[in-house]
């Protein structure tokens, strides 16, 4: 069975999941929530906070996997097709952000117009990622945490003189409908606390390891949170036509006029982070499907479920911006049962086997 360190767990959750929310998000948000995003940011984390803190309580509870726990309450029949369901819901909240990022690697990190199949070897790296089981998702977490300290406080470091924090000012300007619309719609970035849930019985719960994670999580949200508000301080009203900020964010300073755009080296470096925090759904979705058919070889489905990811990016290489409308107008209420709903509810699961009925003679 694959297993993780809470350690890398808490890491996963500070250097590695925040990276998806610094392409596309910021100016999306500041679209619905304008000044007022940080709010509506927070909304989203405290409510992902919460179903965490859920999930590591049920951690404490027991050491089954999220399978067993389902197959004890409802049978095995039943947990596998709920298995089958995340399966699938991982694959589909897996699509806006692969999407996002092959439009940022394709706009950004290319001089001219690549090849519609540059963004392919990613889907190699995924292959490969899937096969290899969860165990790669702790042992990437634990090279990423010192990569993105790094790179992403040199990007802010940077960019810090050219922002004008009174621009966020006065707190409220968006009104109650604004913040509620820039969270709702916001909710297709937030899929994150679905995975701890899957992750039981593959860690082992440690003393104060409530703490330890809720305060990672923490602390990549605060990273986030910094993060929009130098992107907002910067472009203030032209926020909303400034997507991609994650590259465009540091690149003003004047400290390496000289030197040209070195900040770019930092930004290849998240680009990198966001290549794992990519494949983190995958090999998800890739690991209830092993659950449902135990000795099937990883290997034909891991390049069945790249393969139909890649043809899915090619099917929709134009059509981003439809795409990510669809995700955020009618994809809210699947996200919540998924994510916010189902581990809650999974707290009422059976924890111990039911008792076979012994046949009356």
């Amino acid at each position: 069975m694959d297993k993780l360190k809470l350690r890398q767990i808490c890491f996963l959750f500070a250097a590695v999941l925040p990276v998806s929310k610094l392409i596309i998000y910021p100016s999306t948000l500041s679209y619905y929530a304008k000044n007022d995003l940080l709010l509506a940011a927070a909304v989203n984390f405290l409510l992902e906070g919460g179903v965490i803190a859920l999930v590591l309580l049920l951690a404490r509870r027991t050491q089954c996997t999220l399978f067993e726990l389902l197959s004890n309450t409802f049978g095995k029949t039943a947990a596998k097709a709920v298995y089958l369901l995340l399966a699938a819901f991982l694959f589909f909240s897996a699509l806006l952000p692969v999407l996002e990022h092959k439009t940022f690697v394709t706009q950004v990190l290319y001089e001219n117009v690549p090849s519609l199949l540059s963004f392919a070897p990613f889907f190699a790296v995924s292959c490969f990622a899937c096969v290899k089981g969860l165990k790669t998702i702790g042992r990437i977490a634990d090279v990423a945490l010192p990569l993105f300290c790094l790179a992403f406080t040199v990007l802010l470091l940077l960019a810090l003189p050219q922002a004008d924090f009174g621009a966020l000012l006065p707190v409220g300007a968006a009104g109650g409908r604004g913040i509620f619309n820039g969270s709702l719609f916001g909710l297709p970035w937030f899929t994150e606390c679905l995975y701890p849930l899957l992750l039981l019985g593959h860690f082992r719960y440690e003393k104060g390891g409530t703490w330890k994670t809720l305060l990672s999580f923490a602390a990549g949200a605060g990273a986030v949170l910094l993060f929009l508000a130098v992107f907002y301080g910067i472009f203030e009203d032209l926020s909303v036509l400034t997507q991609y900020p994650l590259a465009h964010i540091a690149k003003y300073t004047t400290v390496f006029t000289t030197l040209g755009r070195v900040d770019l080296f930092f930004v290849f470096a998240m680009t990198l982070l966001a290549v794992f925090c990519l494949c983190t759904p995958l090999q998800l979705c890739m690991h209830c499907v092993r659950t449902v058919f135990p000795n099937l070889q990883p290997v034909l489905p891991a390049a069945a479920l790249n393969a139909a990811m890649l043809a899915l990016t090619i099917v929709f290489h134009y059509s981003f911006n439809a795409v990510q409308t669809f995700y955020m107008i009618y994809a809210a209420p699947i996200v919540f049962a998924f994510c916010y709903l189902l581990p809650a509810l999974a707290l009422l699961l059976r924890k111990t086997p039911r008792k076979k009925e012994v046949p009356h003679e």
